[in-house]
Order: structure tokens, then sequence, then C-alpha cells
């Protein structure tokens, strides 16, 4: 069997199409980037937010009409988008063959029809990353009650992977010629409070700063309440941990962060950026707001524009609020601010940080980094490209390297920033 898969939203919903790939991978099917060449076309869906949604099911609907052209397909359709809404799609889209939910999984293959054929018992992930950097999902679900967030609803309770079977993972994929290791989950620091009686990222970091070939760690979705002092020191003092956090905000106001019920005020997040002065100046922050959340005033949206103009986070996603059924959020408030005023507030703050993230690149210039090689720009061929600890995998800004010598992706090599080109990435030569 010949299958098109297609893997739609966060880098932690990416691991589970990699799990996928690796039973289908164990029972010799085949893998076509074209799903009209496809016998089966396997969508992993995202079900967040109404953008993410709206994607998921024109992704459906792509696949339905290839059906009904090619009349011999299958079409499997998995995810959060499936946990979620499981029954109505049955009934809107009987032309999908199967809708898998999250726990079924790891039984696609048997599903459709595939037998086991690698008796080893090795299904490991397939990568769908270049081979010099992954991912590696630490936890599953969330224990938050953030009054936004349908992820609880859809992943469960927060359940943490234990350390030695993370570090094995870590160990394959270093043998498979990982360079770098993006720490995921949805909670990422909280890492261990379910199996280990209290936090236990730093133990697992100490495992994994062993293992040989592994140079850069990067730490994704950083809840603010379980960063403390102690957190940003260990990120100063640790070899392998690079210099870049990604930690969500939302917001700075203390009435909508007590709204969206995040457990935190404005005054911890000014805590966060002072401990990053004083223990990591240098450490690159990517950050998130949510604009025109229920009841959210010009004043306090303005609040939260001044924050943003004083903090100059390096990196900053705007989203607008998703009134989402099953949320407390949905239960408790109207959706009252119109669409035109959250696209209008969404846009202003966009601005804003296209300003500041063009400023900071420009302060580079001159600088000498590392840069991890990812490979050679798409629109001039011969020109490699990569990142410096500053930028995440296809999310930051990436920087193009002047050279005429031979290089390949997965190998690290200092620069000199020269310039700036579109706000976000930045031109540098080798050094």
């Amino acid at each position: 069997m010949k299958f098109s898969v297609i893997s739609l939203g966060c880098p932690k919903n990416l691991v589970d199409t990699e799990y996928i790939l690796g039973k289908l991978n164990a029972c010799n099917a085949k893998f076509v980037s074209n799903p009209e060449e496809a016998d089966i076309i396997l969508i992993n869906t995202c079900g967040f937010i109404e953008p993410a949604k709206e994607e998921s099911i024109n992704t459906i609907l792509e696949a339905v009409n290839l059906k009904e052209e090619y009349k011999n397909k299958k079409i499997v359709v998995t995810g959060c988008l499936v946990e979620r809404y499981k029954n109505e799609l049955e009934k809107e889209i009987p032309e999908v063959d199967y809708f898998i939910d999250l726990k079924q999984e790891p039984k696609i293959p048997e599903k459709v029809g595939l037998k086991t054929v690698n008796d080893t018992g090795d299904t490991f992930r397939v990568l769908t990353t270049p081979k010099h950097t992954a991912y590696l999902k630490i936890s599953e679900g969330c224990d938050h009650t953030c009054s936004f967030c349908a992820i609880p609803n859809i992943r469960g309770k927060h359940r943490s992977k234990p350390i030695e079977a993370l570090v094995e993972e870590a160990k394959i994929l270093a043998e498979q010629g990982v360079k770098e290791l993006n720490i995921v989950s949805q909670d990422t620091s909280s890492y261990g409070i379910d199996i280990y009686g209290k936090p236990s990222l730093w133990r697992l970091i100490d495992q994994l700063e062993k293992i040989e070939g592994i140079k850069w760690i990067r730490l994704y979705y950083l809840y603010p309440t379980t960063v403390n002092e102690d957190f940003i020191k260990q990120i100063a003092n640790r070899e392998k941990i690079v210099n870049y956090i990604e930690m969500p905000i939302q917001h700075v106001n203390d009435k909508i962060l007590k709204d969206m019920m995040r457990g935190y005020r404005r005054k911890k997040i000014e805590q966060i950026l002072e401990w990053k002065e004083k223990y990591v100046p240098d450490m690159a922050i990517r950050t998130s707001v949510i604009v025109g959340y229920p009841a959210e005033t010009e004043k306090e949206f303005n609040e939260l524009v001044d924050f943003i103009q004083n903090a100059k986070f390096d990196w900053l996603g705007v989203f607008e609020y998703s009134h989402e059924e099953g949320t407390i959020a949905f239960d408790k408030w109207e959706d009252i601010v119109p669409k035109e005023e959250k696209i209008r507030r969404k846009n202003e703050i966009t601005k804003i940080q296209e300003k500041i993230t063009e400023e900071k690149n420009k302060q580079l210039i001159g600088k000498e980094l590392e840069v991890l090689v990812d490979g050679y720009s798409e629109e001039w061929e011969t020109l490699p490209v990569g990142r410096t600890y500053r930028s995440a995998y296809e999310i930051d800004g990436i920087t193009y390297i002047e050279t005429t010598e031979p290089i390949k992706a997965g190998d690290f090599i200092k620069v000199k920033i020269k310039d700036v080109i579109d706000i976000v990435d930045t031109v540098g030569e080798i050094l």
C-alpha cells in the first residue's frame, strides 16, 4: 500500500504522526508525497481553535475530492479534530473510511488491513524533520484549567513519559544523526510532577546532556507559573541548553489573566524578564498573546500593547480569541468583541512586533554566531540556510550563509552577521 501522510497543527502532533509512520513502516508500507499516487490518504488533524479546525476540514474535503476522482482510494483521519468531533464528522463526511481517535492511533495499520512484517518489533518514529533536528515529546495532556483552552478536554490530564524511556528515545535519535533536540509537550516546565512528585525537567536534562552527538537542546511550551529564578539560572549554567525559550504569556492585564485562569499575574512575567536580564541577557524569548478575549476593553488591550513595546520579545505570535465549545470561557461569557476588532488589535500588535524583531536582528550585525545548517534556500538553490540559537526550526527567522566552501545540513559553522532581510531573516558570512 502507498500512503500519503498529511500532518497538521503543532510539533507535538507531528511527533504523533512520526510514530504512526513508524508503525506503518514496520508493515512495509510505502510513502508518497503526492496524494494522487496514494492508495490511502492519512490526515492527522488539529482541532485546537477555529482556524485550525477549518484547515483540517478543508484538507479532509480535498482528500474526498481525490477519492471521488480516483475510486480506489481510502481516507484515514485521526488527531485532535477527531477526538473532539468524531460523531459529528462521521455523520457529515461519510466519504472518510476511518475516523481514528487518539487512543486507537497505534492500530491504524491493523485498521487498514496491514500486518507487521518486521518481527524485531522496531517501530521507532520515522522522522519528517531534517535528520539533524527532531522533536522529543516528554509528556501528554495538561493539568491547567485555562478558561479559553480545549486541550485538557482533547488530550486529558498531564502524563509524563519516564526519564529512562525519553533518554533511550533520544539516544536512538542521536544515532540517526540528530544534533538538535527540541523538547515539546503541552506543559514542559511541569514535566515529572505526576510521576516524580515534583517538577523534574532538569533531572531529565542531566541525562540528555550526556548523550553523545546531541549539541543543542531547545525548550518549548514553558508555563510561567513553573518558571522561577532557579529555572533561569539552570538555562544560564547548562552547556547544551540553547539560550532560547518559548513561553506563552497570553496577556498581561491582571483582570484578563484572572478571567483566563492562567494562575499568575503581570508581576510574574515581569519577574521572569528581570531574571532573564540578570542571568541570561542574550536569551531569546518567543511568546504568544491572545487579543479579543471576552470583555477585553480598549484600556486592557492598550496595556498589553505598552507591555509588548517595552518588553521587546524576540519573537511573538498574536492570536484572535476563539470561542471554543467545551471551555470555561465558552460557558461563562459571550464572545462580544467583534471579529473586525479582533483583527484590528491583532494587526496593531503584529506591526509593533515586526519593528521590534527587525530592531533585534539589526543589533546582531557585526556579531559572530554559530549557525546550524538546515539545507539550502528554496529561492536560491545554491545558497545555504541555517539558524542561530535564537531561532527555532520552521518557526523563527533563518540565516542565509554566504560561502564558497561546501557545507551540508547538520553542520555547525561560525558566521559574521552582515545584514537583515525581510524583517525576520539575517545574512551571515562564513568565517
